[in-house]
């Protein structure tokens, strides 16, 4: 049998979905009456088509979900994983990392 994963983490900006949450969308998110999630402009925000199978796959093997961001709109990056019904994900934000912070 293949050895999977403890623990797969994912981040979200040009991971899940393809913009950054911090300044390509404009929180707060809410879901339209058409389905479709929109910012607070009337945009529609929409994940990565292949993401709620891979993260469905996951699940499916058992394999525990989390989020990892550093951006500073964590209220926004939330709400998107609740409406996009990924709030099963363990979100971790670091928005104080950046290139001087990496130890490399």
């Amino acid at each position: 049998m293949e050895r999977l994963p403890k623990l797969a983490v994912f981040d979200l900006d040009y991971t899940l979905w393809p913009f950054w949450v911090d300044t390509h969308v404009d929180p707060p998110f809410h879901r339209s009456s058409d389905g479709a999630v929109r910012d607070r402009r009337g945009q529609a925000v929409r994940l990565y088509p292949e993401v709620p199978e891979v993260l469905r796959r996951l699940q499916d093997l058992g394999v525990p979900v989390a989020a990892a961001s550093r951006t500073g709109e964590i209220e926004g990056a939330k709400q998107l994983l609740e409406l996009f019904d990924l709030d099963r994900c363990y979100l971790h934000s670091c928005p104080e990392w950046n290139e001087s912070s990496n130890p490399n």
